[in-house]
């Protein structure tokens, strides 16, 4: 209660109201606090009348107000779609809201194109009609004459054909288009019929990049093998992958995405006519006049190098195909954007070498610079002790952070990574009865860790558990006793190492193992990560893998398994497995639960009385517990004919747009992946470690939007290029 009203009265009531102890303040206060809550109510009303500050439950009546169609909350909530709803009908129907619109609903990279413009047609030879770019600045020709053939002496031109951003004229197609095609750039060798009806008079192709982009900054590069060393790569791996753009919001809302704004790899032209167009433009310019980056290199750009510590300028910079290791002339550092490799000219070779790039990816798993802010405290919760890592701070290995932890008593402890650098040797973890330990990278920050030989971690009979999280491991770990090893947003490579064409070094080695003449029975939890093999014997406490890829590799035309005692067929421990994908067959000796997994090789359980398998893809000979809506087997019901069954088998096989890992596709299902598997999960979205990506929802909510906001008559080509 408060004296809010008793306050107001003149002094000489508040004097005698005293005398006579004080009722005239209870009664006020009384009438004051059921005022406040009349207040408070009409406080309420007035923030529920704005989209920003209503209560949850008022977002429905609002978007019913203003007549918005509910989404699938896939990558934003129905507060956010409902604000935007009025911004998008004042813009209704104009191709940047459009685009605009695709990039909000399904949180891809996306470009509006109207292919009708880029259609030909006859006219008068003596007045031709010429159309402008769609973004006329140095990036793109001053006109393209869209009605006639390709200008052969445009090489940017050229290289743009049948892609995003082509600006060429073409011939129409009168055929319908299909739910989803494929970028053509994407499907050589494949049937026409999958990019059919593109350019028609009433169609608008909007083009949709799936991955992600994910920026790395101040990064060790890595020195080539021998005889190579004058030249680098990019990725900290040292293999050959491709650097994707670091993506701009476009800050115009009447302007259209250009290549800068959207997640997809650098073209090697666009790269090269980029550093012509700076040399050409601003070297002439004073240097207090000239700009400091190109559009797609510089310290703050999609790719940055640094030499000994001196950044290299964008004019010494040449885009070159670095497949054979070819040196620049002198003065000059080559890059290879499709490859992600450096190279120097002789006598200029470099003891140091940082970066600044981005890789591509399908998904936050893995490790890598997005947001695992959640996932920090939850590694920091019961940590008594805490210690930070950096090249540059007090603390520069992990093995001067593991002998401070032990000097301190081995306390519940957290180590706590700062930066994105190297680090490994040999790493031994002896936990505490009871103990725990947490290894984590800090946000933002993707640290290497190279191991010589393996992370040993042991403990005693009481337990104790080790957390790592958000590291790049090249190695495995060699787990003894009791312990407990939690992996969250890890990458523990598959083959341990990659070779400079990207391929796995150890195709026989696994990433989790028991040591030798350990004790086998630790616990294993891995959590968003990417792995390869993993060998426990039947004896472990149990292992759960949740949102992760397990991978294990073929040996002499037989493929090792991916989860198992041993190579000789012993089968693993009790295993949970919870949207996921294996590469590999999996030998356990009983699978409490599997659920929107996509197993790509026999699964074999010892014990099939207890657990369950649900909405999973099995393959054939696969020998599980009780299974529920799996594939094939739900397509195979009531199919008896063999040669059928053949052919339904061989639909539902999941393909991928890559198997190996480092490719940005890696474990992206296909887009002629059948349809029972892209929507097989519980939800609708696909089966499989990407589920957690709801691609059918996002593709639908689009498809709803248009429905509305398309102009009539027109048609909407959606247009996959990731």
């Amino acid at each position: 209660m408060t004296d809010r009203l008793y306050q107001l009265l003149p002094a000489v009531y508040r004097i005698r109201d005293a005398e006579l102890g004080s009722p005239l303040r209870g009664l006020l206060a009384l009438i004051d606090a059921e005022l406040g809550v009349v207040e408070g109510d009409i406080e309420a009303l007035y923030r529920s009348w704005f989209i920003e500050t209503a209560p949850e439950w008022v977002v429905p009546y609002i978007g019913a107000l203003v007549g918005n169609i509910p989404l699938a909350e896939t990558t934003r909530s129905r507060r956010a779609d409902v604000a935007k709803t009025i911004y998008y009908r004042r813009r209704k129907g104009t191709l940047p809201m459009l685009e605009e619109l695709a990039r909000d609903v399904t949180g891809w990279g996306a470009h509006a194109v109207e292919l009708m413009e880029l259609l030909s047609w006859t006219q008068h030879l003596n007045h031709v009609r010429r159309a402008m770019a769609p973004d006329p600045d140095r990036r793109h020709p001053a006109a393209v004459d869209r009605v006639g053939t390709v200008n052969l002496r445009n090489r940017d031109a050229l290289d743009r054909l049948e892609g995003p951003f082509d600006g060429a004229s073409h011939t129409v197609d009168v055929r319908p288009v299909p739910w989803g095609m494929i970028a053509p750039a994407n499907v050589r060798g494949r049937r026409p019929s999958q990019w059919q009806g593109r350019y028609a008079p009433r169609n608008i192709g909007l083009y949709l990049w799936r991955l992600f982009s994910y920026p790395l900054d101040r990064v060790p590069a890595r020195q080539a093998d021998a005889p190579n060393q004058h030249g680098w790569h990019f990725s900290p791996l040292g293999a050959a992958a491709p650097l994707f753009t670091d993506t701009r919001p476009e800050r115009d809302p009447a302007r259209l995405a250009r290549e800068i704004h959207v997640p997809g790899p650098i073209r090697p032209l666009a790269f090269h006519q980029d550093l012509e167009d700076y040399r050409a433009e601003y070297l002439p310019l004073p240097p207090d006049r000239r700009p400091a980056d190109a559009e797609w290199y510089g310290p703050d750009r999609s790719l940055h190098v640094m030499a000994d510590g001196v950044s290299v300028a964008p004019h010494t910079v040449l885009c070159k195909d670095l497949s054979e290791w070819a040196r620049p002339p002198a003065g000059r550092v080559g890059i290879d954007v499709r490859r992600g490799r450096i190279s120097f000219a002789v006598g200029e070779e470099p003891a140091t070498v940082e970066v600044r790039f981005a890789y591509g990816f399908g998904a936050d798993l893995g490790g890598g610079p997005y947001d695992r802010r959640a996932e920090l405290e939850t590694a920091a919760e019961g940590a008594t002790w805490r210690l930070s890592v950096a090249k540059d701070g007090a603390v520069t290995t992990l093995q001067q952070a593991l002998a401070e932890w032990d000097t301190a008593g081995k306390p519940p402890g957290l180590i706590v990574i700062e930066d994105s650098e190297v680090y490994g040797g040999v790493l031994d973890v002896v936990l505490p009865p009871d103990g725990q330990l947490a290894v984590a990278a800090a946000e933002e920050q993707w640290p290497s860790v190279r191991l010589v030989g393996g992370w040993t971690l042991s403990a005693p009979p009481e337990g104790g558990r080790l957390l790592v999280h958000g590291l790049l491991i090249e190695g495995a770990f060699e787990l003894d006793g009791e312990a407990t090893l939690a992996v969250s947003h890890c990458t523990l490579v598959p083959g341990r190492m990659l070779e400079e064409d990207g391929g796995p070094w150890f195709i026989d080695r696994d990433s989790i193992l028991v040591a030798a003449g350990g004790t086998p029975t630790p616990t294993v939890v891995i959590d968003r990560s990417i792995t390869g093999g993993i060998r426990l014997s039947d004896a472990a406490r149990g292992l759960t893998v949740r949102d992760s890829i397990v991978q294990a590799f073929e040996v002499g035309g037989v493929h090792r398994a991916a989860i198992a005692a041993t190579d000789a067929g012993d089968v693993g421990p009790p295993t949970r497995l919870e949207r996921s994908t294996i590469f590999g067959p999996v030998l356990v000796r009983e699978l409490a639960l599997a659920s929107e997994v996509i197993f790509t090789a026999p699964v074999l359980t010892q014990r099939r009385q207890a657990g369950c398998v649900r909405y999973c893809h099995v393959p054939e000979f696969s020998e599980t517990p009780r299974r529920f809506r799996c594939q094939p087997d739900l397509a195979l019901d009531g199919v008896t004919d063999p040669a059928e069954q053949a052919r339904v088998r061989a639909r539902l096989t999941p393909g991928f747009t890559s198997e190996r890992y480092g490719d940005p596709g890696y474990a992206q299902l296909r887009l002629s992946c059948a349809e029972e598997i892209r929507s097989g999960a519980e939800d609708g979205a696909e089966m499989g470690v990407f589920r957690m990506l709801a691609q059918p929802q996002r593709e639908a909510n689009l498809r709803i939007r248009l429905e509305e906001y398309l102009p009539f008559g027109l048609e909407a080509a959606l247009i996959y290029v990731t």
